[in-house]
């Protein structure tokens, strides 16, 4: 053998070998992300100007529809359709390479709930400006239609303004105008009222409705009437203890995280508080001063072998961050020309 050459391979084999570690992602449980992952997320996002991008692993992102000016609510997929919701409800049926616009009568509140998919109705509900307050699709957003099964004698001066459903199969709707809660027990049924006992939140707030498989939260969007929780379908109310929660801001996102463990309350520049021992803390490291939170989603990883790894995402004023812990701590995903304001996150 040449001399010299050994050592040089030996330098140049060891060269490689830590490039080659460099490259290779391995996650918290010890395993070959880029190799064993049977299950990825896509985490869909919007900013204030129209641009919708998405990811599949948090780090590097791919722009699906360019901007044009118009803010984006809510994003949503239903099937093979993705469906966006500007001033207009838009769907696309090829990956976001064009929208068309399916439902003209949304009538808009500021809270994510207002539209919601519930697979276990093969329905999409929308509050609506036509008849009883709400619209629904049973063809996973293609064509849309008033949904006028209500009980009888529900009040003259009424709307729905948020949904949610629970795994039971029985989808919720909450009227902020009536301060009434209303139930479909199933596909076929009538929106009937709750009846509902003891202590429930006030008149004069406007409370929207999110949930987990089992409970039901009422968060008040003003900032004043607090957070409240339902574990029998609506019949009895909890509220939560205010703790570190600022009163008098908006509460501008809600979200029963880490598979239902954890719930999370989104600020209007005052940051994220989660819920611990009852009360409310704050849930702000690794998030910038004056953080307003937009929309909170929740998505999981499943491995070869079975292990889950859950992961919630944040759009804000800044970009996107994401959370390995349920919410406690949080790190930047965006830089550069993914920066910006993201007022929607699935």
């Amino acid at each position: 053998m040449q001399k010299g050459l050994l050592p040089k391979l030996l330098l140049l084999s060891a060269v490689s070998l830590t490039v080659f570690q460099s490259c290779k992602k391995e996650s918290a449980l010890g395993i070959d992300n880029n190799k064993v992952v049977k299950t990825p997320y896509s985490l869909y996002a919007a900013n204030e100007q129209g641009w919708l991008i998405t990811t599949t692993d948090g780090e590097q992102y791919r722009s699906i529809f360019p901007p044009d000016g118009y803010e984006v609510h809510s994003i949503l997929t239903s099937g093979n359709n993705l469906l966006m919701l500007k001033q207009n409800l838009h769907l696309s049926s090829n990956e976001g390479k064009n929208f068309n616009p399916v439902y003209t009568q949304v009538k808009h509140f500021p809270w994510k709930s207002m539209i919601y998919d519930f697979p276990a109705h093969n329905a999409i509900y929308i509050t609506s400006y036509q008849h009883k307050g709400v619209a629904v699709s049973k063809d996973q957003g293609k064509t849309w239609m008033a949904d006028s099964a209500f009980a009888q004698g529900i009040p003259t001066n009424f709307e729905i303004s948020s949904f949610a459903g629970l795994a039971s199969n029985k989808i919720f709707a909450f009227s902020n105008l009536n301060n009434v809660l209303y139930c479909k027990q199933n596909e076929g049924a009538e929106w009937t009222p709750v009846t509902m006992q003891g202590l429930f939140p006030v008149d004069g707030t406007e409370f929207y409705l999110s949930s987990n498989n089992t409970f039901l939260y009422l968060t008040d969007y003003n900032g004043i009437g607090g957070v409240w929780y339902s574990e029998d379908e609506g019949q009895h109310w909890t509220k939560f203890g205010q703790g570190a929660l600022p009163k008098n801001h908006k509460w501008l996102s809600a979200n029963s995280v880490n598979q239902g463990q954890a719930f999370v309350v989104g600020t209007d520049s005052f940051g994220l508080y989660r819920i611990e021992n009852h009360s409310f803390v704050s849930a702000n490291v690794g998030l910038e001063p004056y953080t307003s939170v937009y929309s909170i989603s929740e998505k999981r990883n499943v491995y070869k072998n079975d292990a889950v790894k859950n992961y919630l995402f944040m759009g804000n004023n800044y970009g996107i961050y994401r959370s390995e812990d349920g919410g406690a701590t949080w790190d930047k995903m965006t830089f550069a020309e993914w920066n910006g304001k993201y007022t929607a996150t699935y």
